[in-house]
């Protein structure tokens, strides 16, 4: 008979320890859900050929509370492409250089110009480079 009982109350526990934390969310595409650690991101049918573009704040500012830069990150299946500001300068809060990003849809594959060598006097990008991310490359 406490063999029983014990066995009711367990189970009722763990019934009500898996219905406490429930929560549902619902995304529209593209959008994305952060909680803690955890990062959800509603995607698109994979037989798209179109990269799907989400935006994340690179820099942001501590005092006026807001997103100064933004990223794009760029999937497409299991390739990602990233547009970054690769050269930022804190004081004036500006980027003097961003990655770019290209999708070739019929070869299924991204090319990122990135840059080399970049002038800081005149905040100008001297010799860029570019970097194929796709099946049979990066």
């Amino acid at each position: 008979m406490n063999r029983h009982i014990l066995m009711v109350l367990i189970a009722g526990a763990m019934f009500l320890a898996a219905n406490v934390g429930a929560k549902e969310i619902s995304l529209d595409m593209g959008e994305t859900y952060r909680h803690g650690d955890l990062t959800v991101t509603c995607g698109q049918p994979l037989t798209v050929d179109k990269p799907l573009a989400l935006n994340d704040c690179q820099y942001w500012d501590d005092f006026n509370k807001k997103c100064v830069f933004e990223k794009t990150t760029y999937t497409f299946k299991n390739l990602e492409c990233v547009e970054e500001c690769q050269h930022w300068d804190k004081f004036s809060s500006t980027c003097y250089y961003r990655t770019t990003c290209s999708f070739f849809p019929p070869q299924k594959l991204f090319v990122q110009t990135s840059c080399d060598k970049f002038d800081d006097f005149n905040n100008i990008c001297l010799k860029k480079s570019d970097i194929k991310i796709g099946p049979g490359y990066r």
